[in-house]
């Protein structure tokens, strides 16, 4: 069966725009489509939506970790120094340097987005 819809993630969140900055400098995934709902940012190949949830509690500074979430997305980077610098430009953070471990092909860092999501940032090492 031959689709147009790519696999994803949907993250919901009470400041769209703000975490919607944030997925795009850190990932950059392209903004796809965006209202005042949503914002798409999409590859050829995955969409991560940033869905508007009125009722989400007001981000705290710095945020809350959610570490008792049943889910953790990761994203590929070039560059997880890069990506280090970009969360803590726009409210998130990863975790030092000295925290990396590698594995299958990659190294990985894990982090927390705006809101206090727990996620995980990859880098090529082949």
């Amino acid at each position: 069966m031959e689709t147009n819809i790519r696999p994803g993630v949907v993250i919901y969140t009470g400041n769209l725009e703000r975490l919607a900055k944030f997925y795009e400098a850190v990932t950059g995934l392209p903004v796809c489509y965006t209202d005042d709902k949503v914002t798409v940012l999409a590859s050829d190949t995955f969409e991560l939506v940033i869905h508007s949830l009125a009722a989400e509690p007001a981000v705290n500074e710095p945020p809350f970790v959610r570490e008792d979430s049943h889910i953790k997305p990761f994203f590929p980077v070039a560059s997880l120094r890069e990506a280090r610098t970009h969360a803590a430009a726009l409210g998130g953070r990863l975790r030092p340097q000295d925290r990396e471990w590698e594995a299958r092909g990659f190294r990985a860092c894990d982090g927390v987005d705006p809101d206090g999501n727990v996620i995980q940032f990859r880098e090529d090492t082949l």
